[in-house]
């Protein structure tokens, strides 16, 4: 699908300041005739052990030379799955995070029964519009290559990247990711 943005004055942004796409009208028209999809991958869920209650959890990112890249910390509570990619970023490292419990069973159905990992297949879909050129001017893009949107679990935000998506649920997702993790939901 090929995004076609009218011409308009650019959003101005600053390199420290996250830009909430959501408040956009031009990004936010692009999701009515989105592309619907589903995380096709598996996500790795378990309940936390009580030793680690109130315990940070770093989520790490691969970097863009390959090496794993701190997103954020988190604390650990009762009322949290945590969530891990099946393939590690890199080495033993591996992408976690938290998802609050009601997070989870509207996106994967059911809660995790016990401390250990189990596999969980996504039920609920996001609607996708692509990163162009275009869409990274209006989000305050510095190098055409790259911005930083608002997201809830990190005040510093979340970098997106040109030929990646932004979705309706809130976050981007990049292009190796959207390629190698979702599939295209046939309406």
């Amino acid at each position: 699908m090929l995004l076609c943005l009218p011409t308009l004055p650019v959003w101005a942004t600053t390199a420290s300041a996250p830009v909430a796409f959501q408040t956009i009208p031009q990004v936010m028209v692009a999701f009515d005739d989105a592309q619907v999809y589903r995380k096709k991958a598996v996500t790795l869920g378990r309940l936390a052990h009580k030793a680690e209650l109130g315990r940070v959890l770093p989520t790490y990112v691969a970097g863009s030379d390959g090496k794993p890249l701190l997103e954020t910390e988190n604390t650990i509570s009762k009322d949290v799955v945590i969530a891990r990619a099946p393939v590690p970023v890199s080495g033993a490292v591996y992408n976690e995070w938290l998802v609050p419990k009601t997070t989870w069973v509207d996106t994967y159905g059911e809660l995790p029964m016990f401390d250990t990992f189990m596999p969980f297949k996504r039920i609920k879909t996001i609607k996708a519009i692509p990163i162009t050129p275009e869409v990274l001017s209006l989000l305050g893009s510095e190098d055409g290559e790259t911005a930083v949107i608002a997201v809830s679990w990190n005040a510093q935000g979340m970098k997106v990247y040109k030929d990646g998506y932004l979705t309706d649920a809130g976050y981007g997702i990049a292009p190796a990711e959207m390629q190698n993790s979702y599939e295209v939901v046939e309406e």
